[in-house]
């Protein structure tokens, strides 16, 4: 992501809405199903589980694609959006930047609790993530 897009990551929300809000979650869930829909056309999923208006839906999307989330193209007298990237590429790069964040202000902690995490979890994680390291180091001497 290298600072692509801007973002308030919430750890304590659930899903998508750690980056996003609400209904720009919901948007965005519907945008990657479907990989392009006019603002009628995200509406009408919406509407399926509560009523919203045509200019919120249609505010929404054009501050996602103005955050650089969506990308819109004329055709005829509306908008088609698309999302500017897959879902599963979104969350490897939103996941790529919190990791690096939390590693440049809080290395030794971060490790120290995911070991520990591990450790509790099950001993093959713990003993997959030594066989890791041991790689790690390995290689770091070969270059």
């Amino acid at each position: 992501m290298a600072g692509r897009w801007a973002f308030v990551f919430k750890p304590h929300e659930s899903g998508l809405r750690k980056v996003f809000g609400e209904l720009e979650a919901e948007i965005m869930e519907i945008l990657w199903r479907r990989r392009r829909a006019s603002v009628a056309e995200v509406l009408e999923e919406l509407k399926m589980d509560r009523e919203l208006a045509y200019t919120t839906v249609k505010t929404v999307m054009g501050r996602l694609a103005e955050k650089g989330y969506l990308q819109r193209k004329a055709e005829g007298k509306a908008y088609i959006y698309e999302p500017v990237t897959g879902r599963d590429e979104f969350l490897r790069q939103v996941s790529q930047e919190v990791l690096q964040g939390l590693v440049a202000d809080f290395a030794e902690p971060l490790v120290a609790h995911l070991v520990e995490l591990a450790r509790g979890q099950d001993r093959t994680i713990l003993k997959r993530l030594q066989a890791f390291i041991a790689e790690r180091r390995k290689a770091g001497r070969k270059s």
